[in-house]
């Protein structure tokens, strides 16, 4: 009887390689089951690019004129009563998840809500780039500091009802090309109430950092 006798290569990285691939095929599974979502966060993410671009030429009264719907008027903040901070960041974000609500009761609001997304990333981006274009690094800091986090839950809470909407609004198209699915008005109104939800404390988020860190900057 013979023995064959094989020889292996160790490999010192093969765990760690292993590792690596392993990380790679988890997001490309993740993003395969969230096609929409990684759609949408892109199509807001589009928005910001261009409405940092268009910051190079904006001024302030561009802010103010618009802080009714982005709660951007980051000067307003330091002198604003704390109450007025929270209500304005709320109203802001309502205006945007109800504009997706209404949408979704349309067979045609498919079409739209990903333009409301994309504005409500364009406001992010016309601030942050405002910030940056004229105050530089101190306008960086105080962006990171005070604006972003609560803008990162809101726009969460924002791409959520869009999702939504949508979803909704595909399911009146094919109802009423004779589907034998029925909507859940009930299960689409929750939902939208747990998105208001998240807005809410995106505005509690934006108040806390107004309180803790504004008082560290002026403009």
């Amino acid at each position: 009887m013979s023995i064959v006798v094989v020889g292996h290569k160790f490999n010192s990285r093969g765990s760690c390689g292993t590792a690596v691939h392993d990380c790679w095929s988890a997001i490309r599974f993740a993003v395969r089951e969230n096609q929409a979502m990684v759609l949408l966060s892109a199509v807001l993410l589009a928005g910001m690019i261009l409405g940092s671009n268009y910051a190079r030429g904006a001024g302030m009264d561009t802010l103010e004129r618009l802080d009714f719907l982005f709660a951007g008027n980051f000067k307003a903040r330091l002198v604003q009563p704390y109450i007025n901070i929270f209500t304005a960041s709320f109203a802001s974000s309502f205006l945007f998840v109800f504009t997706c609500f209404l949408f979704g009761l349309s067979m045609w609001g498919a079409c739209f809500i990903p333009f409301v997304l994309a504005f409500r990333g364009f406001g992010l981006g016309l601030t942050s780039g405002y910030l940056y274009a004229l105050y530089s690094w101190k306008g960086i800091l105080y962006n990171l500091a005070v604006i972003l986090p609560g803008a990162f839950i809101c726009c969460l809470a924002i791409t959520a009802a869009s999702w939504e909407g949508i979803r909704f609004s595909r399911f009146m198209a094919s109802q009423n090309s004779g589907s034998a699915y029925k909507p859940n008005i009930r299960s689409y109104v929750l939902r939208f109430g747990v998105i208001l939800f998240f807005a809410c404390v995106a505005a509690l988020v934006d108040l806390l950092l107004s309180v803790l860190f504004g008082g560290m900057f002026s403009f």
